[in-house]
């Protein structure tokens, strides 16, 4: 008799579950090119891949007060990536998310468990929670969907495409096996290639207003990376300009938005986004950084009456280091990221990390205390108290340091743990002596692959407050608080 083991099941399930989905897939592809490109379709290479997830969290006390709230859920998603070769050297890629959280549109946060059917005051008992006997109906998402053709001299990209560079500081896909968030851009971008470098303008198109009038949010973004696989190099640049006009602006006003109280949109918006990074190894040591630079006019003009100007900034390093016969891997992540000052409502200084880019399991990725320290307000919705809401806070108005390290225990098991600290760039309360200290976070984890494509992690974070959350003379409080999460995903 036969006796398959566990992870042979598991493979031999994901073969079939494959199978199912891609005759649905190729299905639904031939189904959308009908008639006149029924052979095209029929004809088609087509492949795909994804990734599942599931999610527990449990954060003790993220207001970091006497009450001691806490926030748990659980959260599930599944990715689906096709890709169907049509032509020589012409490719269409796609991605659909399914069970996607409706508070978070645009994201990957992925289906609260216990999504019920109905609300709290239900219309009739087919929408009552208490007498449900499903879960509320889910929808398919289609967040990319975009063609390449590849060919001697470079390679034409068209649709809703990815978007990353360098580290992820700014521009970052979400191709994490965890990752919440992700960028895109609706684009026709050309990439000339030359050896080593190459030149990619892009026309990236934001929002189209009315179809016969001056109201689009238009992108222009020139990328230009030089990478040597003999020498382990990468230099890259990319600048994007956003311009939108007066009629087509929606710039945020307002307290938690550009200019404070009385402000409002009265002239077109310009954003200059330029980014540097290089990367380099060197032996058992490698290295990246990325700098990050933004400029321009906002389109709103605060109570007194000058326009509010763009101009901040930030800085991403990451040193690794390891040996090739060694167990241990050794590791750091520093940088800084300018704040808003809220006194000077003619120009804001923030610079906001993308929500993917996390630094610790608590700092900068899940809101914390009883105001916005970060001053994070035009990226989330600062009214919402830290227990109510996801991971959505990201890394702004820090100089923060943390040291890492991951030991591969056994084959198929591995821990680690980071020491994260950090203090304020700028006073988030006008005409308030905020401390700078935003104190300490330990962080634990243990890493279990059983196989390639699975993996499952179990983190633990311990945070110890500084006096920043007290919010100077506010006079917050800034009591511990600490996290447990467990996750696992698996990738086919």
């Amino acid at each position: 008799m036969l006796v398959m083991k566990p992870c042979e099941e598991i493979d031999m399930a994901a073969k079939r579950c494959r199978s199912w989905i891609s005759l649905i897939i190729f299905g639904t592809f031939s189904g959308f090119a009908g008639g006149g490109f029924g052979e095209i379709a029929n004809a088609a290479d087509m492949s795909w891949s994804g990734l599942y997830r599931v999610e527990g969290l449990k954060i003790e006390n993220p207001e970091l007060n006497a009450t001691r709230r806490d926030k748990a859920y659980l959260l599930h998603h599944l990715v689906l990536q096709p890709k169907m070769i049509a032509a020589d050297g012409v490719t269409i890629f796609g991605r659909f998310d399914l069970m996607n959280n409706a508070a978070f549109p645009g994201s990957q946060l992925g289906q609260v468990f216990g999504n019920g059917p109905g609300s709290a005051a239900p219309a009739t008992s087919r929408d009552s929670n208490v007498l449900a006997q499903h879960g509320r109906d889910e929808t398919l998402n289609v967040t990319q969907f975009y063609a390449q053709w590849v060919h001697e001299f470079g390679s034409l990209v068209v649709g809703r495409a990815p978007m990353h560079f360098g580290l992820g500081m700014t521009h970052n896909a979400g191709n994490g096996l965890f990752d919440h968030w992700f960028d895109t851009r609706d684009m026709v971008g050309y990439k000339v290639v030359t050896g080593n470098l190459f030149i990619m303008p892009i026309l990236g198109k934001v929002n189209e207003g009315n179809l016969g009038g001056e109201d689009d949010v238009n992108d222009y973004i020139l990328h230009v990376q030089y990478e040597n696989p003999e020498t382990d190099l990468a230099l890259g640049a990319i600048v994007e300009w956003r311009v939108a006009t007066n009629t087509g602006t929606d710039s945020p006003t307002g307290a938690n938005g550009y200019g404070g109280a009385g402000s409002s949109v009265t002239n077109s918006y310009k954003h200059q986004l330029s980014n540097l990074f290089v990367s380099q190894r060197s032996g058992d040591f490698k290295i990246g950084v990325e700098a990050g630079f933004q400029s321009g006019k906002t389109g709103v003009r605060n109570g007194a009456g000058p326009e509010v100007d763009i101009n901040g900034y930030g800085i991403a390093a990451e040193i690794g280091y390891k040996k090739p016969d060694s167990a241990w891997d050794w590791s750091l992540k520093a940088g800084v990221a300018s704040g808003d000052d809220p006194g000077t409502t003619n120009k804001h200084e923030g610079y906001v990390f993308d929500r993917n880019y996390d630094v610790a399991m608590l700092m900068f990725n899940h809101p914390l205390g009883g105001f916005d320290a970060l001053r994070t307000s035009l990226n989330r919705d600062v009214t919402v108290p830290p227990s109510s809401t996801v991971d959505e806070e990201a890394v702004s108005n820090v100089l923060y340091v943390s040291p890492r390290f991951q030991h591969q225990w056994k084959e198929r098991t591995a821990w680690g743990g980071s020491l994260t600290y950090a203090t304020l760039d700028a006073a988030p309360i006008a005409g308030a002596s905020v401390g700078s200290n935003l104190g300490f976070e330990v962080d634990l984890n243990l890493t279990y692959k059983p196989y390639e494509r699975l993996t499952w992690t179990t983190e633990a974070a311990l945070l110890f407050p500084g006096d920043a959350w007290k919010g100077g003379t506010s006079n917050l409080e800034n009591k511990f608080a600490y996290g447990i999460s467990t996750k696992a995903a698996i990738s086919f």
